[in-house]
Formats: C-alpha cells, structure tokens, sequence
C-alpha cells in the first residue's frame, strides 16, 4: 500500500492517489484534463487502476476530476452530493476553468454518498469521515490509518490563510482539528492546497488559523461594542494580522472573512 501526492499549477491544488491491493482511490484529482490523466497514468503503471473518487467539497477545483474516471464510483459526504446534485459546481467550473484557459471534463457526478462522522469501506481501504464546514458548508475529511493519511480539503494549508464561509463554523471545525492533531494525529496531512505536512505542522497551522479567527471575532465585536459603526467594525477586522503571508490577489477573500464575521454578529437589515 502507498500514497502518492500530486500538485496543480492552478493555486498548488493537491490530489491523492491511494494505492493497495490492485487498485486505487483518487482524492480530488484535479485539476486540469491533463494534470487529471497523468493521476490516471500513474495508476495504471503501478498495476491499480482508480476504482473510487472521494471529494473533500464541491469547490469547482475539486470536483473537475470526476468525470475523467467514468468507470469509477465517485463518493463524497452528504452535502457535497447534494451539491453537486444541483449543478452548480459543474456549471462553476465550465465558467471558471474557462476564465483560467483549462480544459477539464464535466460535468461532475455522486454516485455514493458517505454519511459523515462514520468509517467506511472505500475499495481496499476503510475510511473514516469527520465533517469539516466553515470554508464551504459541506467539507469533509478523510483519513486512512492503513497509509496514516489525513486530506483535509480547503483547511490547514501553509500557502493561504482560512477562507470562511462562516467564521463560527470554521473556528469550531479548527477547534477539532486541534484536538485530533494533538491527540491522534496523522502522520501525514494533506491540504486541499500547498504542501503536505507532518501532523506537527498541521497542528502548528491549526493553532495559528484558530488564533486569527478568534482575533477576528473579537476585533469586529469590540468595536461594535464600541462605535458601533460597521465601518469600524470592518476596519478593525482588516487590521487583524494573518495567519502567514498570502500573495496579493487574495486580498478580497480577507475581506469576505470580515463580512462574515460581521454578518454573523449583526446581521444587515
């Protein structure tokens, strides 16, 4: 049994390719049609072709390399099947790979769904399923003790900081990630993007998103304590430092952790 990492141009997007006995489970492969074939290559090569596709969330980036794999069972938790159920991911990704000058197959498609917080049988593997929400509402982990592997989706990553879709769930979620990785961690750890880490660095990157976020929620209620203004109130939660370093075009994803914030302490009229 083996685990091997392969990364995108597009963001350092990281895919999983699970090997063992004779054939393979990919985990977000992605993201380009190419990038997606040459996961597929590497499978055959080693004598175990991709009998499963798990997806951590239904961001466009993660779900473009279902289609690539028509033979095989695409599985994901609950809220990520319905998702992609709806057809927004697959629509997402036609206008955004399209934007990027990509070529990716879709559209993307459930064939199983995984109730989250459970292990299953997945192939040659059994994979356990915790809920990760808070950078979409429908993240879910998986980690495979067999290969002492944990991919985390869009959480922990050493080249962003945290992009919330809710700060609460997200401090929450990382409040377990804390624990987990204190307590039983994984020898190998697996963001959605950036490099692998060791569960110490993992850990490290947990402390510090969840030292940002709880920042965050003090800041912006302090000064609504205070003034009261909203403008204020997203002032002192831009001057929240980051976790890390982020290249500059992110600069618009800080500014939707605060009105996230600031919506979930005073929701707008």
């Amino acid at each position: 049994m083996q685990v091997e990492r392969f990364e995108s141009e597009l963001w350092e997007t990281a895919s999983l390719l699970l090997v063992g006995e004779g054939e393979s489970v990919a985990i977000d492969p992605g993201v380009s049609a190419d990038e997606v074939a040459a996961i597929d290559r590497r499978a055959h090569d080693l004598g175990a072709p991709v009998t499963y596709v798990l997806v951590t969330h239904a961001d466009w980036d993660h779900v473009c390399g279902i289609a690539p794999f028509p033979d095989a069972v695409a599985a994901a938790g609950e809220a990520t099947a319905a998702r992609v159920e709806i057809g927004e991911p697959g629509k997402t990704a036609a206008r955004r790979a399209e934007e990027h000058g990509l070529s990716v197959a879709l559209p993307p498609r459930i064939h199983r769904v995984l109730e989250v917080g459970r292990a299953h049988r997945v192939g040659p593997f059994v994979v356990e399923t915790a809920p990760l929400v808070g950078h979409t509402p429908d993240g879910t982990a998986f980690r495979v003790r067999e290969l002492d592997v944990l991919a985390v989706g869009d959480h922990l990553s050493s080249s962003e900081f945290p992009f919330a879709s809710s700060t609460a769930h997200y401090r929450s979620t990382l409040a377990g990630l804390v624990e987990l990785l204190r307590n039983d961690p994984a020898a190998l750890v697996v963001p959605g993007h950036g490099p692998a880490l060791t569960g110490a660095e993992a850990l490290a990157n947990a402390v510090a998103d969840l030292a940002y976020l709880r920042g965050l929620h003090i800041a912006v209620a302090s000064a609504l304590a205070g003034s009261g203004t909203r403008a204020d109130a997203r002032a002192a939660g831009l001057a929240v430092p980051l976790p890390r370093p982020a290249p500059d075009d992110l600069a618009r994803m800080h500014e939707t952790n605060v009105e996230s914030q600031l919506e979930e302490l005073r929701p707008a009229d």
